[in-house]
């Protein structure tokens, strides 16, 4: 069925939708991918909405549509719509060739060295437990779960007594902005607690968060959805390659 249809795809005329997802799956395939769709019409639906929460095609039907004549008709539609609106070029020339370029970059992937995110991991899982310590020396020496917004409450706000505790139903805030505003009142907990934290989410995130997601060959492949934000803009997902803290010195590294 698949070489079937990449004889369809040849032609550049096919009806698809999610494209980019069909590329994957005759490359995983070893089959030929095409140049170019005639119409894909979850980016057509972006276009049209772009504040959609889904484009599945469930999402843009009552019921999922089981054949191809209701996504060819949902095609004609937006055809319509597209043109009516002057965004015929943009889907034709940026958009859906733009789902081809995403294609191979996310084939490509991007070359990650392991050996120095080892080293990073290393570095920052000593300073963490070192941090940690601190923190429970400060607070009288009983161990408990830092990562517990809980404890950590219960510890700063009960025990400590420190100011501008504020409980809800669901404990005391220790948000960063809550932690921030202790620094002066108690900074022997306060400054390795914060260093703490931005350790472990370093840690978990770009040091062996990156490792997890390394493949056989050294390589790491992100996601890129170009119908994620109202903007247009592309976002980036497994990993998040937008996030990455560069203004910090070990977000640099």
């Amino acid at each position: 069925a698949l070489r079937c249809l990449t004889g369809e795809l040849k032609k550049g005329n096919a009806v698809v939708h999610d494209g980019k997802a069909l590329l994957h799956l005759l490359a995983r395939f070893g089959l030929e991918t095409p140049e170019a769709f005639g119409w894909d019409t979850m980016l057509a639906a972006y276009l049209l909405n772009p504040q959609e929460k889904s484009y599945r095609l469930g999402a843009l039907y009552p019921d999922e549509p089981e054949d191809a004549a209701a996504v060819c008709s949902l095609a004609a539609w937006q055809k319509a719509r597209v043109e009516e609106d002057g965004m015929t070029r943009l889907m034709r020339e940026i958009e859906m060739p733009l789902s081809f370029v995403l294609f191979r970059m996310e084939r490509v992937g991007f070359a990650v060295n392991a050996d120095f995110l080892r080293t990073l991991e290393a570095r920052y899982t000593a300073e963490i437990e070192e941090r940690r310590e601190q923190v429970i020396a400060a607070a009288g020496g009983r161990a408990f779960n830092l990562n517990s917004t809980q404890q950590l409450g219960e510890v700063l706000f009960e025990q400590l007594n420190l100011p501008h505790g504020k409980k809800t139903s669901k404990g005391y805030s220790t948000s960063a902005e809550v932690l921030e505003g202790l620094r002066f009142e108690a900074p022997e907990i306060i400054e390795p607690l914060l260093r703490y934290r931005q350790l472990t989410k370093l840690n978990s995130t770009y040091a062996e968060g990156l490792l997890r997601l390394v493949d056989g060959s050294g390589r790491g492949h992100s996601t890129f959805d170009q119908t994620a934000t109202a903007t247009g803009r592309i976002s980036s997902s497994e990993p998040n390659l937008q996030n990455i803290p560069v203004r910090t010195e070990e977000g640099k590294e």
